[in-house]
């Protein structure tokens, strides 16, 4: 499980994590750059030979689904 407050992507930039959310046993990481909050990404938490990671939606309609539950789950904040 990712947990730390803060995690390097394959740009070499330092994300920080906004939020974690999981959906049909797939769980969904919400990351923000620091030094530009409009740069708002998400990735798919994975687990492999007992390392887990951080890789890109399958697809646009993934992409659509992870939006879509974040927003759900901020509508109030």
């Amino acid at each position: 499980m990712i947990d730390n407050s803060r995690v390097i992507l394959e740009d070499q930039k330092e994300y920080y994590v906004l939020d974690r959310i999981e959906k049909d046993n797939k769980a969904y990481i919400y990351l923000v750059l620091p030094t530009d909050p409009k740069n708002f990404c998400c990735r798919k938490e994975i687990e492999e030979d007992g390392k887990t990671f951080l890789v890109g939606l399958d697809n646009e309609e993934e992409a659509d689904l992870a939006l879509k539950l974040f927003a759900e789950k901020h509508n109030n904040d």
